[in-house]
Protein backbone atom coordinates (compact mmCIF):
# COMPACT_ATOMS: atom_id res chain seq x y z
CA UNK A 1 0.00 0.00 0.00
CA UNK A 2 1.48 3.38 -0.91
CA UNK A 3 1.69 5.92 2.63
CA UNK A 4 -0.28 9.18 1.27
CA UNK A 5 2.18 11.79 2.54
CA UNK A 6 4.14 10.44 0.65
CA UNK A 7 2.37 9.94 -2.35
CA UNK A 8 1.37 13.53 -2.11
CA UNK A 9 5.50 14.51 -1.55
CA UNK A 10 6.63 12.32 -4.83
CA UNK A 11 6.27 14.92 -7.17
CA UNK A 12 8.16 17.28 -4.83
CA UNK A 13 10.74 14.97 -4.62
CA UNK A 14 11.35 13.95 -8.66
CA UNK A 15 11.05 18.17 -9.57
CA UNK A 16 13.70 18.88 -7.10
CA UNK A 17 11.43 21.02 -4.80
CA UNK A 18 11.83 19.69 -0.96
CA UNK A 19 14.25 21.12 1.57
CA UNK A 20 17.26 18.94 2.47
CA UNK A 21 16.11 17.56 5.54
CA UNK A 22 13.02 16.89 4.06
CA UNK A 23 14.52 14.86 1.13
CA UNK A 24 16.65 12.64 3.54
CA UNK A 25 13.72 11.95 5.32
CA UNK A 26 11.60 10.84 2.11
CA UNK A 27 14.96 8.87 0.93
CA UNK A 28 14.81 6.88 4.81
CA UNK A 29 10.94 6.22 3.71
CA UNK A 30 11.53 4.81 0.21
CA UNK A 31 14.87 2.60 1.23
CA UNK A 32 12.02 0.56 3.71
CA UNK A 33 8.63 0.84 1.07
CA UNK A 34 8.84 -0.78 -1.96
CA UNK A 35 5.30 -0.22 -3.18
CA UNK A 36 6.15 4.45 -2.82
CA UNK A 37 9.53 3.46 -4.70
CA UNK A 38 7.66 1.75 -7.47
CA UNK A 39 5.24 4.42 -7.45
CA UNK A 40 8.23 6.97 -7.41
CA UNK A 41 9.56 5.37 -10.47
CA UNK A 42 6.25 5.45 -12.13
CA UNK A 43 5.94 8.71 -11.85
CA UNK A 44 9.82 9.99 -12.93
CA UNK A 45 8.83 7.46 -16.06
CA UNK A 46 6.01 9.64 -16.91
CA UNK A 47 7.37 12.74 -16.04
CA UNK A 48 10.29 12.05 -18.57
CA UNK A 49 7.65 11.05 -21.21
CA UNK A 50 5.57 13.96 -20.82
CA UNK A 51 8.63 16.25 -21.02
CA UNK A 52 9.93 14.86 -24.37
CA UNK A 53 5.99 15.13 -26.34
CA UNK A 54 6.13 17.92 -28.54
CA UNK A 55 3.34 19.51 -30.50
CA UNK A 56 3.33 18.51 -34.02
CA UNK A 57 3.20 21.94 -36.08
CA UNK A 58 0.42 22.61 -38.71
CA UNK A 59 1.68 24.01 -42.34
CA UNK A 60 1.50 27.36 -42.54
CA UNK A 61 -1.61 26.87 -44.98
CA UNK A 62 -3.21 25.34 -42.49
CA UNK A 63 -3.21 28.26 -40.70
CA UNK A 64 -3.82 30.43 -43.43
CA UNK A 65 -7.17 28.99 -44.04
CA UNK A 66 -8.06 29.69 -40.51
CA UNK A 67 -7.93 32.75 -39.72
CA UNK A 68 -9.08 33.83 -43.41
CA UNK A 69 -12.29 32.02 -42.50
CA UNK A 70 -12.19 33.71 -39.05
CA UNK A 71 -12.00 37.08 -40.68
CA UNK A 72 -14.71 36.49 -43.08
CA UNK A 73 -17.09 35.30 -40.48
CA UNK A 74 -16.27 38.32 -38.30
CA UNK A 75 -16.29 40.64 -41.31
CA UNK A 76 -19.64 39.35 -42.35
CA UNK A 77 -21.07 39.04 -38.96
CA UNK A 78 -20.11 42.96 -38.54
CA UNK A 79 -21.73 43.90 -41.93
CA UNK A 80 -25.33 42.12 -41.70
CA UNK A 81 -25.71 43.77 -37.72
CA UNK A 82 -24.89 47.24 -39.34
CA UNK A 83 -27.16 46.77 -41.93
CA UNK A 84 -29.95 45.28 -39.77
CA UNK A 85 -29.41 47.92 -37.42
CA UNK A 86 -29.69 50.67 -40.03
CA UNK A 87 -32.41 49.31 -41.83
CA UNK A 88 -34.23 49.44 -38.48
CA UNK A 89 -33.57 52.56 -37.96
CA UNK A 90 -34.54 53.70 -41.32
CA UNK A 91 -37.64 51.70 -40.92
CA UNK A 92 -38.33 53.14 -37.34
CA UNK A 93 -37.79 56.52 -38.40
CA UNK A 94 -40.07 56.70 -41.28
CA UNK A 95 -42.77 54.73 -39.54
CA UNK A 96 -42.65 57.19 -36.51
CA UNK A 97 -42.27 59.86 -39.32
CA UNK A 98 -45.46 58.51 -41.00
CA UNK A 99 -47.28 58.70 -37.72
CA UNK A 100 -46.31 62.04 -36.44
CA UNK A 101 -46.40 64.11 -39.91
CA UNK A 102 -49.43 63.92 -42.38
CA UNK A 103 -46.94 65.55 -44.33
CA UNK A 104 -44.44 62.85 -45.14
CA UNK A 105 -42.42 62.78 -48.35
CA UNK A 106 -43.44 59.60 -50.04
CA UNK A 107 -40.06 58.66 -51.18
CA UNK A 108 -39.32 58.28 -47.50
CA UNK A 109 -42.61 55.89 -46.89
CA UNK A 110 -41.85 54.25 -50.09
CA UNK A 111 -38.33 53.83 -48.65
CA UNK A 112 -39.58 52.46 -45.68
CA UNK A 113 -42.42 49.69 -47.76
CA UNK A 114 -39.71 48.43 -49.57
CA UNK A 115 -37.47 47.29 -46.83
CA UNK A 116 -39.99 46.10 -44.48
CA UNK A 117 -41.50 44.11 -48.32
CA UNK A 118 -37.82 42.82 -49.06
CA UNK A 119 -36.64 41.76 -45.39
CA UNK A 120 -40.20 39.54 -45.51
CA UNK A 121 -39.58 38.10 -48.78
CA UNK A 122 -35.70 37.14 -47.75
CA UNK A 123 -37.13 35.72 -44.85
CA UNK A 124 -39.74 33.46 -46.67
CA UNK A 125 -37.19 32.68 -49.37
CA UNK A 126 -35.28 31.13 -46.41
CA UNK A 127 -37.69 29.52 -44.64
CA UNK A 128 -38.74 27.80 -47.82
CA UNK A 129 -35.50 26.73 -49.22
CA UNK A 130 -34.71 25.26 -45.43
CA UNK A 131 -37.97 23.44 -45.69
CA UNK A 132 -37.74 21.95 -48.83
CA UNK A 133 -33.57 20.35 -48.35
CA UNK A 134 -35.47 18.94 -44.82
CA UNK A 135 -37.91 16.93 -46.37
CA UNK A 136 -35.25 15.84 -49.33
CA UNK A 137 -32.04 15.21 -46.97
CA UNK A 138 -32.62 12.01 -45.29
CA UNK A 139 -29.54 12.33 -43.35
CA UNK A 140 -30.47 15.49 -41.96
CA UNK A 141 -30.86 13.67 -38.68
CA UNK A 142 -27.85 12.35 -38.51
CA UNK A 143 -25.76 15.36 -38.64
CA UNK A 144 -23.97 16.85 -35.34
CA UNK A 145 -22.85 20.05 -35.44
Amino acid sequence: MICEENSINAMRYIDGEMADDERASFEEHLASCEPCRTMLDDMAALKEVTRSVKIADLPETVWETYWTRIYNRIERSVAWFMFILGSLIVVGYSIYRAITDPNISTISGLGAVLVIVGLAILFLSVLREKLAVNKVDKYISEVKR
